[in-house]
């Protein structure tokens, strides 16, 4: 789910919803500096005490006694005040708790859009995209022209990008994009401010640029009137660097990626476009920096792993050439480590496997012993067969490892024979890899 942006005068933070400044919601527009008057009631109370833990920290304590605060205030009539109180669980990544209260909320409120939309960006963050939709749908069904609802009508259009991205059949592509765009346009009609609105309508029109490259100025248009709003909204910076990726301006593209990581270090699609390039210029060592950053927010991204594999792999090619055995030989167990950790994260995806086909066919068959090399070409072809049984027909490595495959073959039978000239017997079977 694309972060919120924050504006200068918003005291939302990222990741957590944006409220209506009409709503008696805490996470509103911040009081003005002279506003240090004495609370008027219990709410007023609550609604300060938000407001000063939003400028000076938030701490468990505080997510606590603000969620207290806002709850006994609320007096079990008003669902304003379990909102309010799951918002401030949130603060503290206290999603359990919080669903609790958006519950409460929708049991006194059982239509109430901000509960509603923030339980799908809960649900969004768990990894039930159904239940997630389902729940935007419900708030902007129950809440329309609202500010709330504007944040739902983006985080349910985000949704319906990554749905575009993972289908390939037009009709469903044509219908996708139509019901995106229309929450994009409806959330702008409600908020035309809305950097995040401007910025996903424009990955929804690079999404169609293969066949129609007018897309590209128009994604490029909306980007820079996003950029107006909020030229410090690290997402848009990463869109950017799409954008010039798609005009084969690999250097801008660069830029705007590392602009957008240094926005937001959490980013992590911004470090993996970084890793990606640098990758590709042989800059192992930053390569391996970005993918690890990424593991430490993201433990099992199958893409960091493989990427950091590969990164690894790269290092060791450097370190071979220059004669440290030892140093070669550790990157590439490393390298392999990175790899099956990516197949244990997901067995179903193929690009481990191929990578651990190249890492045994050239990297482990440097023994003087060649049975043992023998073996490992084996291993090496069995790890291409895995990976031609899980790839995409369409993915452009098939054809490498068909020869790959080919290649294991012929290296096993030209050590075969020669062993067998030299006395060696029949070469030992590899057994499983």
């Amino acid at each position: 789910m694309p972060p919120k942006s924050k504006k200068k005068d918003d005291a939302a933070a990222n990741n957590a919803p944006k409220k209506a400044p009409d709503s008696g919601d805490a996470a509103a527009t911040p009081p003005p500096a002279d506003a240090q008057k004495q609370p008027k009631d219990d709410w007023e109370a609550a609604v300060f005490y938000f407001r000063d833990a939003e400028q000076t920290g938030w701490t468990s304590d505080k997510c606590q006694s603000a969620a207290d605060k806002f709850t006994a205030a609320a007096k079990g009539k008003r669902a304003e005040g379990y909102f309010n109180a799951g918002v401030a669980m949130e603060r503290c990544a206290r999603y359990n708790d919080a669903e609790k209260l958006y519950r409460k909320a929708l049991d006194v409120t059982p239509n109430h859009g901000p509960s509603l939309a923030n339980l799908g960006e809960i649900y969004y963050r768990a990894g039930k995209l159904q239940d997630a939709q389902s729940y935007f749908d419900q708030a902007i069904k129950n809440d329309a022209g609202k500010l709330e609802v504007s944040a739902a009508r983006n985080n349910l259009a985000w949704i319906q990008y990554q749905q575009l991205r993972q289908t390939t059949v037009p009709a469903t592509r044509q219908q996708i994009e139509t019901e995106a765009l229309g929450n994009l346009q409806r959330a702008l009609a409600i908020d035309n401010d809305s950097v995040v609105a401007y910025t996903i309508m424009a990955l929804v029109y690079m999404e169609g640029a293969d066949k129609n490259r007018n897309r590209l100025d128009l994604a490029d248009l909306l980007l820079t009137e996003g950029k107006k709003r909020n030229d410090k909204y690290a997402p848009l910076w990463n869109a950017m660097g799409l954008l010039q990726m798609r005009r084969n301006n690999v250097a801008k593209a660069l830029e705007d990626f590392r602009q957008a990581a240094t926005l937001d270090p959490r980013l992590t699609e911004a470090r993996m476009n970084v890793g990606q390039i640098v990758l590709s210029s042989r800059n192992y060592d930053e390569a391996e920096n970005q993918f690890r950053e990424v593991l430490k927010l993201k433990k099992n991204d199958y893409a960091a792993l493989v990427g950091l594999g590969v990164a690894l792999r790269g290092q060791a090619t450097v370190l071979r050439s220059a004669g440290q055995a030892d140093k070669f030989q550790q990157k590439i167990d490393d390298a392999e480590s990175s790899y099956r950790a990516a197949i244990d994260a997901d067995k179903n995806r193929a690009d481990a496997y191929y990578n651990l086909g190249l890492l045994y066919k050239d990297y482990r068959t440097n023994d003087p012993d060649q049975s043992k090399n023998i073996a490992q070409y084996k291993k090496a072809k069995g790890f291409f067969q895995d990976y031609l049984t899980r790839a995409d027909k369409a993915d452009p490595k098939r054809e490498d490892a068909n020869g790959h495959v080919q290649d294991c073959d012929k290296y096993v039978d030209i050590l075969g024979k020669t062993a067998q000239d030299q006395g060696g017997g029949t070469a030992p079977s590899a057994g499983k890899h």
